[in-house]
């Protein structure tokens, strides 16, 4: 049974007794309250009992996860390993990156000291025109 709805009958059965004025005689409020301790052992059992099933859930839900992640792994190895062993080293693609990034830096360089070279030449050629005074 839902606790929540034996918490709710529980509470509507006290208010009952309570408003019949049944509350008055020893034996009627040794009753009730041996009822109330039954229903309130139950729950008790009840809840234990939802605790259990979720401590055993939040386990296979801990032991799945990390079923996942060892599973991600051995397919990042097999894919890793596939590229390598079926176009060799060239097509591997952390390779590939590293080999274009090393022929930009490369380009990048080559137009960094053309650049640098016109620069000089133009230094060159404003201090022989400074020199022979046509500024």
């Amino acid at each position: 049974m839902d606790v929540q709805a034996e918490i709710v009958d529980l509470k509507l059965r006290v208010e009952g007794l309570e408003t019949c004025g049944r509350l008055t005689g020893a034996d009627g409020e040794q009753h009730l309250l041996h009822e109330i301790n039954e229903r309130g052992k139950r729950l008790e059992a009840e809840i234990a009992a939802v605790r259990a099933q979720l401590a055993t859930a939040r386990t296979e839900t801990i032991e799945q996860f990390a079923a996942v992640d060892v599973e991600v792994a051995a397919i990042r190895r097999e894919v890793n390993a596939r590229f390598v062993a079926s176009s060799g080293l060239d097509d591997y693609i952390p390779t590939r990156i590293a080999d274009e990034f090393a022929t930009v830096r490369s380009e990048i360089g080559q137009e960094f000291e053309s650049v640098r070279s016109e620069l000089l030449d133009l230094s060159i050629k404003l201090d022989r025109l400074l020199k022979d005074g046509c500024m």
